[in-house]
């Protein structure tokens, strides 16, 4: 057997440590939670309501767009509901109030957005309203700076079945990317929250569909499904509140967001409340 002197024998051993390979190395501890709605307000892009219609879905996209906007820009810009309506008809040759993901995505692309003060959100759907030439015009202004924004999906449409675990996991990391996830579900036909968190119910008692968006998360093991996801919410009185990460696996029909095309915004702070608190809810 051969001995080393003491400091070669120290030499070889740092530079064993120094060569073992990432994947060996513990691995980052994922974040137990993030809040985006600190951003939101911070760029004026408030929660707005539906009123009697049925545009949970073109409200969700709208403010995925402003929000990939404003993280572009670094300021928020309210964006036309009624326009992106609009735009998804033209896309597909209809005259629905409200639409899928996909079809608003699709309007988006032919026709962009323009802003909430060039074609105003109306109470109710009249199929003969289209944008004035000043909304038009300033919906090719926005066309530039929007051009470079892009859709993702994280789980297509699909209501007989809800997210895989991946899936779930996905959600989360786009959140932690600092990005919102516009999430459509199968929803309770009579709505029920415990301290802020949507009661689920079996699958009879929930109908096709809402649309809300997700702008954070919290692990908490004592949630079915291990924690609680943060959703804006424009239907009704305008409750913003919590899903289980058991009502995603269980009822979440798709899942899709929007970037600015550019690198993610800036890590999120932690979220610092727990359901129920004072800010989780909002009733308006």
């Amino acid at each position: 057997m051969i001995s080393l002197p003491r400091p070669l024998c120290l030499a070889a051993l740092t530079a064993l440590l120094s060569a073992t390979p990432a994947a060996a190395q513990a691995p980052e501890t994922p974040s137990v939670s993030v809040d985006l709605r600190p951003r939101l307000e911070g760029w004026g892009l408030e929660a707005r309501h539906q009123g009697k219609r049925n545009t949970c879905s073109v409200f969700v996209v709208t403010e995925a767009l402003e929000y990939a906007l404003a993280a572009k820009e670094g300021r928020g810009r309210c964006l036309s509901v009624e326009y992106l309506n609009w735009a998804a008809n033209q896309a597909l040759h209809g005259a629905e109030d409200g639409g899928f993901f996909s079809d608003l995505w699709k309007g988006f692309e032919a026709r962009r957005i323009c802003l909430e003060e060039d074609m105003p959100y109306r109470q109710r759907f009249e199929p003969s309203n289209g944008p004035s030439e000043n909304a038009q015009a300033g919906a090719k202004t926005l066309g530039p700076i929007l051009k470079t924004l892009r859709f993702h999906w994280i789980k297509e449409w699909d209501p007989k079945k809800g997210l895989s675990k991946g899936q779930l996991a996905e959600v989360r990391r786009t959140l932690e990317r600092g990005w919102p996830v516009c999430g459509g579900f199968l929803w309770p036909k009579q709505e029920a929250w415990d301290d802020g968190i949507l009661r689920s119910v079996p699958r009879e008692d929930v109908r096709d569909g809402h649309s809300v968006l997700l702008v954070g998360y919290r692990d908490d093991p004592g949630q079915p499904g291990g924690g609680v996801f943060m959703i804006r919410n424009t239907a009704g009185p305008g409750r913003d509140g919590f899903l289980t990460y058991e009502y995603l696996l269980t009822y979440m029909n798709d899942a899709a967001w929007i970037d600015s095309g550019a690198d993610a915004p800036p890590k999120c702070p932690p979220a610092p409340e727990q359901p129920g608190a004072s800010r989780a809810l909002k009733t308006q």
